[in-house]
């Protein structure tokens, strides 16, 4: 796959913007229920009246909302649960960072690993760099770097 363009990851990256501040909003406002449950209840919906929207039986249904519970519930589940709820069902993986950031900080990262085994090198044939030099290579490798994001997560 070919990494975005620059200007391909500033548009991702400003979509994903409000979708971070959301995410910092629901990260701990999920009941302790889970949202099935508490959407259930809050209804006024038995577990029985949502098992036959469902097409399920109650037990079932109690084993989905202790699924949600426990996070080993199944994205199909809870888009299904959603629907007969008659409510959106709403599923991101969301960068905690901007992703030009976290690409820049992953190559720097890769330039600081490269320059201090060519670093330890060097030391054995009695050659040193200085502290700017490095600061220059390291800036170097970690603009080439950024060039080709895919090979910095191998």
């Amino acid at each position: 796959m070919a990494p975005f363009s620059q200007s391909a990851l500033a548009q991702f990256d400003r979509q994903l913007l409000p979708l971070r501040k959301a995410a910092n909003q629901l990260a701990h406002a999920r009941p302790g229920s889970g949202w099935v449950s508490a959407l259930r209840q809050a209804l006024g919906m038995s577990g029985a009246a949502l098992a036959r929207r469902m097409g399920m039986t109650r037990g079932a249904v109690y084993k989905l909302e202790a699924n949600e519970v426990d996070e080993s519930i199944s994205v199909a589940s809870l888009r299904r649960a959603a629907q007969a709820l008659d409510a959106d069902f709403v599923y991101a993986i969301i960068p905690r960072a901007p992703l030009r950031k976290m690409i820049n900080e992953r190559a720097r990262e890769a330039a600081r690993d490269q320059l201090t085994k060519v670093a330890g090198t060097m030391g054995l044939e009695a050659q040193t760099l200085t502290k700017q030099q490095i600061e220059d290579l390291a800036e170097i490798i970690t603009a080439k770097l950024e060039k080709n994001p895919s090979s910095l997560w191998l």
